[in-house]
């Protein structure tokens, strides 16, 4: 998929992408699972990764509220 369709999945919490694909928030510095509750970001603030691994990479720590390295 590309970012776009992503995007969407992750507006809608599509659970089809849950432990499969991890959402960045570049504004507030976290990662999320796409079935997260927290308020989603703005589109520009938005990343994509395949493993939580790539996000810690990226500079990202994890959300307290989903605890994505838990998917």
């Amino acid at each position: 998929m590309d970012d776009d369709a992503l995007y969407h999945a992750f507006l809608a919490r599509d659970p089809a992408h849950d432990g499969t694909v991890w959402a960045g928030v570049t504004s507030t510095g976290i990662y999320c699972r796409f079935t997260c509750p927290a308020r989603k970001p703005l589109r520009r603030n938005t990343r994509f990764f395949n493993s939580p691994e790539a996000a810690r990479a990226a500079g990202l720590r994890a959300c307290k509220r989903c605890d994505p390295d838990s998917a």
